[in-house]
């Protein structure tokens, strides 16, 4: 392995000149924030160790890769290429998000914003009136619109200091301090900074990087694609940690070349429809699951059913697209990720993904959404690798058939010490919250502003009944979704008072309050019973059980 030091600013010209070196597709996504790259910069500046890089020269293999983001956009997918056998190139296997960050710093943008130095702060300056903006820095990098015209002059474009030829240091330097109309102190602050941060970044000796098969004369004696995997997954433990799902990503896409935008695409296209807290975790683990392959996540379950995973993902990503779509239609109703494990999914999917184009037989909608309710109401799939697996064994007996909701509801109770597999006034307390989406249809949604985030609301208000009915003043009975702002306007308003404007039918339809005579203070029992009653029965012709 060949070792060697580098300036940072020969390699961001590397990157930036010729694709001369670039990122093998098994790297995950760039994830480092802008206070991150902030404070790498400062820490360059005040001489801090920028730590090792690791480069595999790619000579002999076929290998994806992906060119270094000049301008990042979170939302931005990158296509990856591919190099063919037999032409040398660098790829980065440790160091990717501090060379990203550098090459974003200098050249690029972060999410339309640029890098700006603020050539008068430093050890003698040390402006840290505001300790969250200052993230304990000396040197005071920030990242602004171009076109914004409330920055400081004091903060200079990095891209500018670093495009000046060597000659022609110290007349640039003069410009920028009468531009800004800097003198003494300061005008000798911001030269020392200016000469000081090209300085660190042409600094020839300070990245050492080591190379792997950089002296490698033919392919039988460089590494293959399963060592450089290896080699991977163990030097990223530093740094940003990558999180299993992402090194088991990065596994499939040494194996599978057109995983990263098969993923991307069907992640982008779930996420239109609300956030439910998927990712590629989930994807791989479903994949493992329709596969038939054990639901444990592991690296060797992957590297055993990867090639069964690549084919079964047209019809999965079928199935898991009917299955968020049912989960957030008008006759089900889940509609915002606080009522959802996004584990619920699996066993729904793994059932659709045995019909045609993966949709939800209309024979079969009522069944499928009592087992998905009663699913979430005992939160059966929380820990989900042994569960999806008792599921699973009895959907395999009816693949492409009727749901076998018995048989499924058996498994819950056989497996679940405490369980619910008939609708109860206990059930409904354990999940208050799910058992009102039922109740109070389409109130419990994603929204655009906070005022209209649902909140459960106690119908008598904690404060004038708790003292006398401890026992009472949180069942279901006394609870109900309310609108954030709405709720927050009641404050400890009695019913009697606050459904005062509401007509009898309004009362009965959305709050299933059959008699106004009961919203009286001295019949608070009778309430509770009465509409706990009421939402029991809601729940049952809803779930049919």
């Amino acid at each position: 392995m060949a070792s060697q030091t580098h300036a940072i600013m020969t390699l961001l010209n590397q990157i930036r000149t010729d694709e001369q070196l670039v990122l093998p597709d098994i790297q995950r996504d760039f994830v480092w924030s802008r206070d991150q790259i902030r404070l790498l910069m400062d820490s360059i500046m005040r001489g801090y160790p920028f730590g090792s890089l690791l480069f595999w020269q790619t000579r002999f293999l076929e290998v994806p890769y992906r060119k270094f983001v000049l301008d990042y956009l979170p939302s931005d997918t990158y296509v990856p290429k591919t190099k063919n056998a037999n032409i040398p190139l660098r790829m980065v296997l440790d160091g990717q998000q501090r060379l990203q960050s550098l090459y974003i710093a200098v050249y690029g943008s972060h999410d339309c914003r640029r890098l700006y130095f603020n050539v008068t702060s430093g050890d003698s300056a040390h402006d840290t009136e505001d300790p969250e903006e200052s993230l304990g820095a000396t040197y005071r990098f920030e990242f602004w619109r171009e076109d914004d015209s409330n920055r400081p002059k004091r903060l200079i474009l990095m891209s500018r200091i670093m495009a000046w030829p060597p000659r022609t240091d110290d007349d640039r330097i003069d410009e920028v301090i009468n531009e800004i109309g800097l003198d003494n102190d300061e005008a000798s602050r911001a030269r020392r900074n200016m000469r000081l941060i090209r300085q660190v970044l042409h600094q020839s000796d300070l990245v050492p990087v080591e190379t792997i098969d950089e002296d490698a004369s033919s392919a039988a004696y460089a590494r293959n694609i399963n060592e450089i995997l290896e080699i991977f997954v163990r030097v990223n433990t530093g740094g940003t940690r990558l999180s299993r799902s992402d090194l088991m990503f990065s596994l499939l896409k040494s194996k599978w070349k057109s995983a990263r935008l098969s993923f991307d695409e069907l992640l982008r296209d779930v996420e239109k429809k609300g956030k439910l807290g998927l990712d590629k975790d989930f994807i791989i683990r479903g994949l493992l699951t329709v596969a038939d392959g054990p639901p444990k996540y592991e690296v060797e379950n992957v590297q055993r059913h990867w090639p069964t995973m690549e084919a079964a993902f047209e019809q999965f990503s079928k199935a898991l697209r009917s299955a968020v779509d049912f989960c957030q239609s008008a006759d089900v109703g889940i509609r915002s990720q606080s009522l959802f494990d996004a584990s619920t999914l699996f066993p729904i999917v793994y059932y659709l993904y045995h019909h045609k184009n993966g949709s939800v037989p209309d024979d079969q909608r009522k069944p499928l959404r009592c087992f998905l309710y009663f699913l979430l109401f005992n939160d059966f799939l929380r820990r989900p690798e042994a569960r999806i697996r008792y599921l699973r064994t009895e959907l395999q007996k009816h693949k492409g058939k009727s749901l076998p909701l018995n048989e499924l509801l058996d498994v819950i109770r056989v497996r679940q010490t405490h369980n619910h597999t008939c609708t109860s006034a206990e059930m409904l307390n354990s999940h208050p919250r799910l058992a009102l989406n039922i109740a109070q249809p389409a109130v419990c949604r994603e929204t655009l502003s906070w005022q209209e985030q649902a909140e459960v609301d106690h119908i008598f208000p904690q404060s004038k009944v708790r003292a006398r009915f401890p026992d009472l003043v949180d069942d279901i009975g006394n609870l109900a979704y309310l609108g954030k702002l709405r709720n927050i306007r009641k404050t400890d308003q009695m019913p009697a008072e606050y459904f005062k404007s509401m007509s009898d039918d309004e009362l009965k339809d959305e709050y299933l309050i059959d008699d106004r005579a009961v919203l009286a203070e001295d019949t608070f029992a009778a309430f509770v019973e009465a509409r706990r009653q009421r939402i029991v029965e809601r729940v049952i012709a809803f779930l049919g059980r």
